[in-house]
């Protein structure tokens, strides 16, 4: 356990001082200990919220193993959904995240957890009527309201993570829990994908995911803020929509390196969100890829993204967040340019593997970045406004792959997203030069 003390008594030596003396020492020693665990930022509370995070990871990864990575499968191969409704369906949170800005302001004045716990809960409910979504329409219709309602959770999570964990040591703990949700993914989707295979219906798995998913919700609920953190105060006075949406968006004027955070994760963004419905409908229309293989592209992005959970956390404290999107950027850069050369299923194993390390870093870092540019005070008003734009392009960028594809096939349209991402990047080495002046 982190931080865990010793408290087995230490045997005198044959010299030793008197029993008075030796106990005033051995207080000193608990004490220095007591205090060197605090400034590590690692106290009883905050390991405590570390094991609920931590059981919330495990449960969510049990949930997201069994879904996430077989939607497109299942949509796609197994009820033969149209590419349109596909891209719809992934478009489907970033529509979500557009209502970002009103949820942060329904969230003024209020405890955050219950918007957190009550979404997910909310979402994960709609897989119990999964045995009943037997066509494209209604699966695609149940994922896109399961990630819709889910979103409602952004901006609370936010506030949350900044509230349970010591700035100092927030990489470093966030990374621990993510290594949960990755290793309980890594399981189910090793298990599931060949559940599929034999011939499983996802009408008995999906309901089975959307259980550890509301138990995991229910689990978030113990989760418990520092003594420092600001207190909700009941009865405050939201500010009107309007006006409210008016100062959120000129964080983008006041902000500078905010802003030019903000335009390189846009247009990075937009370029990855274009491509990742493009990837699924790659594998399944034109490398004709099995149920077993998809389980095993997203297990080795799984194993990576364990690797890069310790890995980034202390990489980011020691670093800072800025410089881990950039790093994380070129990563997942590199991803259009192994499934341009990729001839066969086996050849995308190593996109998976940039997948999962690259993406676990940029998790981690995109929202230290906020908690690093955001006053204390409006941590939520800085996560809808990144919600917000991320909706923006997440609803276009989805859209826009499809006609791309059909106008100039899919090789062309890869190196037309790698060239957007590393414009991206280059605008984050911007922001970096920016924050550190």
């Amino acid at each position: 356990m982190i931080g865990a003390m010793d408290s087995s008594p230490v045997p005198l030596p044959p010299e030793s001082p008197s029993i008075p003396a030796t106990r005033s020492l051995h207080r000193l020693q608990r004490r220095a200990r007591i205090a060197a665990r605090v400034n590590f930022g690692i106290t009883r509370q905050v390991r405590q919220s570390l094991k609920w995070d931590s059981l919330t990871g495990a449960l969510t990864g049990l949930y997201m193993g069994m879904t996430a990575p077989f939607f497109i499968k299942i949509g796609r191969d197994m009820l033969h959904a149209s590419p349109t409704a596909i891209s719809l369906m992934f478009a489907a949170p970033f529509i979500g995240n557009l209502f970002s800005p009103f949820w942060a302001r329904q969230m003024e004045g209020r405890e955050k957890l219950p918007f957190c716990v009550g979404s997910w809960a909310m979402a994960r409910i709609l897989l119990l009527i999964m045995p009943f979504a037997l066509t494209g329409n209604s699966f695609v219709l149940l994922i896109a309201l399961l990630q819709i309602i889910g979103t409602v959770s952004a901006p609370a999570y936010t506030s949350i993570m900044r509230d349970i964990y010591p700035d100092e040591s927030r990489g470093r703990l966030m990374g621990y829990a993510r290594v949960a949700v990755q290793s309980m993914a890594f399981i189910s989707t090793l298990l599931v994908g060949r559940l599929l295979d034999h011939g499983v219906s996802y009408t008995i798995l999906f309901p089975i995911a959307g259980i550890f998913g509301i138990t995991a919700a229910m689990t978030f609920r113990n989760v418990r803020p520092l003594s420092s953190s600001p207190v909700p105060l009941a009865g405050v006075e939201k500010e009107a929509m309007l006006p409210f949406l008016r100062q959120t968006f000129s964080i983008l004027l006041y902000n500078r390196p905010y802003r030019w955070f903000a335009l390189s994760v846009f247009v990075y963004g937009f370029a990855n969100l274009m491509l990742i419905p493009l990837y699924g409908l790659y594998q399944v229309d034109v490398l004709k890829i099995s149920g077993t293989q998809i389980a095993n592209i997203a297990n080795v992005a799984a194993l990576s993204a364990i690797v890069g959970s310790f890995f980034w956390g202390r990489f980011m404290d020691k670093n800072g967040p800025a410089f881990t999107v950039l790093c994380g950027i070129c990563l997942i850069a590199a991803m259009p340019i192994v499934y341009f050369f990729a001839p066969t299923p086996e050849a995308l194993l190593f996109a998976g593997a940039l997948s999962g390390f690259g993406f676990s870093g940029i998790d981690l870092s995109y929202l230290a970045s906020i908690l690093l540019y955001a006053e204390r005070h409006k941590t939520a008003q800085y996560q809808s406004l990144h919600a917000l734009l991320l909706g923006v392009r997440g609803v276009l960028a989805p859209l826009l792959g499809i006609p791309l594809i059909h106008t100039f096939g899919y090789k062309p349209v890869f190196v037309m997203g790698f060239g957007i991402m590393m414009l991206g990047g280059v605008l984050q080495a911007l922001a970096i030069r920016d924050a550190r002046t």
